[in-house]
């Protein structure tokens, strides 16, 4: 069982529509479709914005279909200037930039518990999402996400996460499930489609290019599935 995570309705359709044998369950006020892709059993979540969300999603997804890993897919803000919109990002660690307990002493994004900042995504699904993406002739980047219940569309609060921690993109829901997986021992990986650029113009960035990037995460989901061992 193959899991995928999502903030909105529009990111998961085109990859609801490759399944086949689907039902839909709701758990929380949060709707988990199942069935099969390219005769992969797996389910698609849709979480809602923000941290709390999608780690309440995880959790219910483990918990209730036990996957062997998952897939958060979506859009995100780019934070490196060597991003385009389109660009494809691939996380190899996510990190939650909005945590910051260092008045304690501790450094900005600092989990608690986890005793980690960073939270490593799984080396061996990287691997065969990046020969996927490369079958689809895209631009692909691999590096840090950062996630924080924000929608960035500040400069200088862009300079300052890329300052931080040296992230190529921010979103609001990758650290937390990226967590949830962690404590659950859960592989997981993260793909995001750049729709702005993190700045006073993101809100007419994101509109105008999220159905763009959408398509190409539906093409990629469709070709990656392809790519896993049956």
């Amino acid at each position: 069982m193959i899991g995928i995570i999502s903030a909105m309705q529009i990111e998961i359709e085109g990859i609801i529509k490759l399944m086949h044998n689907t039902s839909c369950k709701e758990f929380a006020h949060m709707r988990f479709f199942s069935g099969k892709i390219d005769n992969i059993d797996c389910v698609v979540a849709l979480c809602g914005p923000g941290k709390v969300n999608a780690a309440v999603c995880s959790q219910i997804m483990i918990y209730k279909y036990r996957p062997k890993l998952i897939l958060n897919i979506g859009v995100a803000g780019a934070l490196d200037k060597n991003l385009n919109i389109g660009d494809i990002v691939l996380a190899d660690f996510v990190l939650q930039h909005d945590i910051d307990t260092s008045a304690v002493g501790d450094a900005c994004g600092f989990i608690s518990g986890l005793n980690l900042i960073k939270i490593p995504c799984s080396k061996g699904l990287n691997k065969i999402i990046e020969k996927s993406v490369l079958a689809l002739q895209e631009n692909i980047h691999v590096g840090i996400i950062a996630t924080g219940d924000q929608f960035i569309s500040s400069k200088q609060k862009l300079l300052s996460i890329r300052s931080t921690f040296n992230a190529l993109a921010c979103e609001m829901e990758a650290g937390s499930i990226g967590q949830v997986c962690f404590l659950n021992n859960v592989s997981f990986s993260v793909i995001k489609i750049i729709s702005d650029n993190s700045d006073e113009q993101s809100h007419i960035d994101y509109d105008k290019f999220k159905s763009i990037a959408i398509k190409k995460i539906t093409q990629l989901i469709k070709i990656l599935f392809s790519n896993f061992e049956k």
